[in-house]
């Protein structure tokens, strides 16, 4: 079986590579990401296609197939085969694997003929965007692995097989990409004061605060700062450099740069932004906060000197002084404060930038901002690259402006029809 790692090259590129168990690389999708992925993709992107491929290669297990063998022979998928696979790659692999053990647990098991009947669990499925990005990957390569191991053929007929082939798994890719998103954020509209709620939580004073290291309390209070009142996202606060910060004079404010590779970032999973770069102005009151932190907590921790990175560990373990990791941020930061209060729960850091837009649209109702302008001003203040892509960010706001206005359209409707009875009634 092959595992997903992750090798750090001199120059800081991370090239994420399928290992086998005998601790070597596999030939044809090693092959595939330096020659077709690793010049077109960022490193996030790569590493979910080796993903899709490694739940690729269960289908094989599952079914003893091997492709490569067969591909040697020209035997390319069937139409059954494709319908399979896209049933397949539907599964959560998580949820599959669980199942898995549990079956095979059962097996083990004597079975009580006279026990009650229980209800069968279905396997969870993976949202239709993921669902559809898996079987691109997977599409994409093996029209790759299809094409390299029947090079030496020549033959139109084999070339025009495996596009066949490639063009079929992707036309059984769900339709009507996008709305899973759309429907998570529908059934989840906070109640106003939430955030709030939780940023208080966050001061330095409150006694609810989970966190008991000072420092880490200061740290953990400026990136929830962050991302309440700038609205960027988890990535770009955590790849925020001391560079890229001007905290003095009348209008500071923080550069969101998007610095993939840096060989200075010994994170293996390092967080980047996904976002265009932008220079976004903060208070002055956040500025000078935030230059306490770097002159004060962030100076006295040892380690701190060997990187520029804003937030680092602060607690005595072997990462201290290093810029804190993605998954640290989810489990010890983020995860602490959902245990202090159950409407925490819903609350993550993408949610922040959803709030900060909520503000946004506020703000500009109250200052008569035209749509038009709204949606320049949203787009690059997110780093987008089209104004469509600031429209979910606005559908919250949206909504209770509807709910809004079909409220005070009822109100309207019963005035008249009372007015209407008390004529009626004095006639």
């Amino acid at each position: 079986m092959y595992k997903k790692d992750i090798h750090i090259f001199d120059n800081g590129e991370r090239y994420p590579i399928l290992m086998g168990e005998d601790g070597m690389p596999h030939f044809y999708v090693t092959l595939y990401v330096t020659t077709k992925l690793r010049t077109e993709m960022v490193f996030n992107t790569i590493a979910n296609r080796l993903k899709a491929i490694l739940w690729l290669f269960e289908w094989e297990k599952m079914h003893t197939r091997c492709l490569i063998e067969e591909f040697e022979q020209a035997q390319f998928l069937t139409v059954e085969d494709i319908l399979s696979l896209r049933d397949h790659m539907k599964l959560n692999a998580a949820e599959q694997k669980k199942y898995d053990t549990g079956k095979s647990k059962l097996k083990r098991r004597v079975i009580n003929l006279n026990d009650s009947a229980s209800i069968t669990n279905t396997v969870a499925s993976v949202g239709r965007d993921h669902h559809y990005n898996r079987l691109t990957a997977v599409a994409a390569y093996l029209h790759f692995l299809a094409t390299v191991t029947n090079q030496h053929r020549n033959s139109p007929e084999v070339s025009k097989a495996i596009s066949h082939m490639s063009k079929t798994i992707k036309q059984h890719r769900p339709k009507g990409r996008g709305h899973n998103v759309s429907k998570e954020l529908d059934s989840n509209d906070f109640p106003d004061g939430l955030f709030g709620d939780f940023m208080d939580v966050a001061n330095l004073d409150n006694p609810l605060n989970p966190f008991k290291n000072y420092k880490v309390k200061v740290r953990n209070s400026l990136i929830f700062r962050l991302l309440r009142s700038v609205g960027i996202r988890r990535g770009e606060v955590l790849s925020l450099s001391m560079s890229y910060l001007e905290l003095h004079g009348d209008k500071p404010f923080i550069w969101v740069r998007r610095k993939h590779d840096d060989k200075h970032d010994s994170r293996l999973h390092q967080p980047v932004s996904k976002t265009k770069e932008r220079k976004l102005p903060i208070s002055k009151e956040l500025a000078q906060l935030l230059d306490s932190y770097i002159l004060n907590e962030r100076a006295s921790t040892p380690n701190s000197s060997k990187h520029p990175y804003l937030f680092i560990t602060h607690r005595k373990c072997a990462t201290q002084g290093q810029p804190i990791s993605v998954s640290y941020f989810n489990s010890d930061i983020i995860g602490k404060m959902k245990s202090v209060d159950p409407r925490f729960l819903v609350i993550n850091a993408h949610l922040f930038r959803h709030e900060w837009n909520h503000d946004f649209s506020r703000i500009c109702d109250a200052n008569g901002i035209p749509p038009e302008k709204e949606a320049q001003m949203r787009m690059y203040l997110m780093g987008h690259s089209s104004e469509k892509s600031g429209d979910i960010y606005n559908k919250r706001h949206t909504r209770k402006k509807a709910r809004k206005a079909s409220l005070e359209q009822q109100l309207d409707l019963e005035d008249k029809l009372r007015n209407r009875q008390t004529r009626m009634n004095n006639e």
